[in-house]
């Protein structure tokens, strides 16, 4: 990091990002106390992903698109499935909708205890990573570590792998796994959710800045579930749209800094994504436990302080 001139006056400029999913870089400028100009470099290359696809089997996609990332493969897996079968005019539900659920929140658990206790924690304790972290609280790591594996073994049950899941198929699965499979879960998943109720008191105790912002949440929006793998496109402010919708409202573009495209709803502008947005439009559909910890951690059915994205994430998990 580099910085130039007083708190009123200065540059700031970091050139990687640690512990972020990718490679980017941060630009700020502040004058007068006022900041300027902010500028977020995505310099990881693209990797052309539609144009592997072109001329392929409905088939492949599923594995093709699972190796975008090697963290959450199934969203691009599920995802991509999602998008064939609409166009087939298939719809997968009961017991094979249920089963994808329950790897992507295998997936959920693995990312999400991730990104807590890995990526995140270490700036609240002023930490250079987790690492350090684990020599003066192992016992704070070896948590976070035990919900990750449960996520994995959770993955790998319904998946066949843990990364880039195998047994992901149009229309379906190639197998399901046997009732006896899924009993020898239950036992492990009980303590990673008394391990995640304490996640959500612990982050609870951080202390966060006392900031708001006026955002304009966008997330996933399901009549009957917390909403992760299917529903329709909602905002704060109106916006109520089908996926096939999306670029009629939404507009990407390439910017010069940066080969992450830019989207913006066409009518408003900027708006926000993530766990807050999931969490802030989607708070009646968590367990009663989930919301019940929410309360517990001082979160209310909204959540703009973005310094709190960690406690919300940590609902999530439950």
């Amino acid at each position: 990091m580099m910085s130039e001139g007083n708190v009123k006056n200065r540059t700031i400029k970091v050139d990687a990002l640690a512990r972020v999913e990718g490679e980017g870089a941060l630009y700020v400028k502040v004058s007068g106390g006022v900041v300027k100009d902010v500028r977020l470099d995505i310099y990881e290359p693209p990797r052309f992903f539609e144009a592997f696809l072109r001329g392929r089997s409905h088939k492949e996609p599923p594995d093709i698109t699972a190796r975008i990332c090697g963290i959450c493969p199934v969203a691009y897996q599920i995802s991509s499935c999602n998008a064939i079968e609409d166009a087939c005019g298939v719809k997968v539900d009961g017991q094979l909708r249920r089963l994808r659920r329950l790897l992507y929140c295998g997936e959920w658990i693995q990312s999400h205890a991730l990104h807590v206790y890995m990526l995140h924690a270490p700036d609240f304790f002023g930490y250079q990573d987790a690492l350090q972290l684990a020599k003066d609280h192992p016992e704070i790591v070896k948590r976070g570590l035990e919900l990750k594996k449960t996520g994995n073994e959770l993955m790998e049950v319904v998946g066949g792998r843990a990364v880039h899941p195998i047994n992901v198929r149009v229309g379906g699965f190639y197998r399901v796994p046997t009732e006896s499979q899924l009993s020898g879960l239950r036992d492990r998943l009980a303590r990673a959710l008394e391990a995640s109720l304490e996640t959500v008191r612990w982050v609870a105790g951080f202390d966060f800045p006392d900031f708001t912002q006026d955002y304009e949440f966008v997330a996933l929006r399901h009549p009957e579930e917390y909403a992760i793998e299917d529903g329709i496109l909602v905002s704060d402010r109106g916006l109520s749209i089908e996926a096939a919708e999306f670029e009629s409202h939404v507009e990407e573009e390439h910017v010069a800094h940066s080969n992450a495209l830019h989207a913006r709803i066409k009518e408003r502008g900027a708006y926000f994504v993530g766990p807050q947005a999931r969490y802030s439009l989607n708070f009646d559909q968590l367990s009663p436990l989930a919301q019940q910890s929410a309360r517990d951690a001082g979160l209310g059915s909204s959540c703009r302080n973005p310094f709190m994205s960690i406690v919300v994430r940590s609902v999530e998990l439950v």
